[in-house]
């Protein structure tokens, strides 16, 4: 295959994120190896802490563009309690729903209002747990906060979602559900094109579904390999839902101090939106053309059936939160409806 829009009918090059040494340079030869859950470094669209799960919620990392968000150094907030980072009143909210929610995931965003006066500032601020510790990572508010119906419905996401659900809910085939998701998930998000991706039971993928800007070249029914996205990198798609990266220019911003002082190590981000993005994927995109990308995984029963790709090629492109969520709720019904239909766990294989 050659052009450079072709590849990115399917995420080829997510078969990059996969797992190696990290003492081993790496390159197309051994990205299967590639660490991707531990970079060591996050996107700078946003902000990262990583705090005890102690009374204090006490600073063990932070991103190290965390003084761009709270005008603290990077290294002078570790071991410092949460409420001399944050403030005292975001501190609060952090810890009561860490304290009441069963699920963090379940329980973000979070409404946090940081600084004060002319230079209050509001957040959507993401947890969820990775062994002892608690990873908060804050993002700018693009709309009215707190979400809610009333705040959702006037930004017109509400009013959007909707209607998306209702295209769903009419939807008397497979194949009419596949193109009404890459259609509502395109209007929602705006890329350029978004695609269905779906495994079969020897996880080689083809593309079942696509929603396009008219001048790119068409993907639908393209089929590619199982090696395109080996077992490291499916499974960790079965950990967040959805994947963003606005920018594929970025710099990582790493991780400050970079050795993690409860796990002795490096920070597992696996589970993080702010992850950053293995260097091999990134090229692998930019030889593509393609400029933002996000991915939404497709489950059932808690394992990986599909993907809706989505690609951008005009620039960065980052929908806010509320959008990305809502396509994630897509997502969702989608991943109910076809894996009843589709899904057997005896035909699918069980990730390595």
């Amino acid at each position: 295959m050659s052009g450079p829009d072709e590849p990115a009918a399917a995420p080829r090059s997510e078969a990059s994120q996969s797992e190696a040494p990290r003492s081993e340079p790496v390159d197309l030869t051994n990205c299967d190896r590639e660490p991707i859950h531990i970079p060591g470094s996050g996107q700078p669209h946003g902000a990262l802490l990583a705090v005890r799960a102690d009374g204090d919620l006490t600073v063990v990392q932070v991103s190290a563009n965390i003084g761009e968000a709270l005008g603290h150094e990077p290294a002078a907030t570790a071991g410092q309690p949460l409420h001399d980072v944050l403030g005292r009143a975001a501190a609060k909210t952090v810890r009561d729903v860490v304290r009441t929610a069963f699920d963090l995931r379940e329980a973000s965003p979070v409404d946090l209002a940081l600084g004060d006066g002319d230079d209050l500032r509001r957040y959507d601020a993401l947890l969820h747990r990775v062994g002892g510790q608690i990873i908060i990572e804050l993002q700018a508010a693009r709309s009215a906060r707190p979400l809610s119906y009333s705040g959702t419905y006037a930004s017109g996401t509400y009013a959007r979602t909707r209607q998306s659900v209702l295209r769903l809910n009419s939807s008397r085939a497979l194949t009419d559900l596949y193109d009404v998701v890459v259609e509502e998930v395109r209007r929602l998000t705006g890329f350029d094109r978004v695609m269905v991706y779906r495994f079969d039971a020897e996880w080689n993928g083809e593309v079942v579904a696509e929603a396009k800007l008219d001048r790119l070249n068409s993907f639908h029914g393209l089929h590619y390999p199982a090696t395109d996205i080996p077992a490291q990198a499916r499974a960790l798609y079965e950990r967040p839902w959805l994947r963003l990266i606005p920018d594929v220019d970025h710099r990582a911003v790493p991780l400050v101090p970079a050795v993690n002082a409860v796990t002795g190590g490096t920070l597992d981000l696996g589970d993080a939106w702010l992850r950053s993005v293995s260097p091999i994927h990134l090229e692998c995109l930019k030889n593509m053309g393609v400029t933002a990308s996000m991915s939404i995984s497709l489950l059932r029963d808690g394992r990986l059936w599909g993907l809706i790709a989505c690609r951008h090629y005009s620039g960065p492109h980052e929908p806010g939160y509320e959008i990305c969520a809502a396509a994630e709720f897509l997502a969702f019904r989608l991943s109910g409806d076809e894996g009843v239909a589709w899904f057997r766990p005896e035909t699918v294989r069980a990730v390595d």
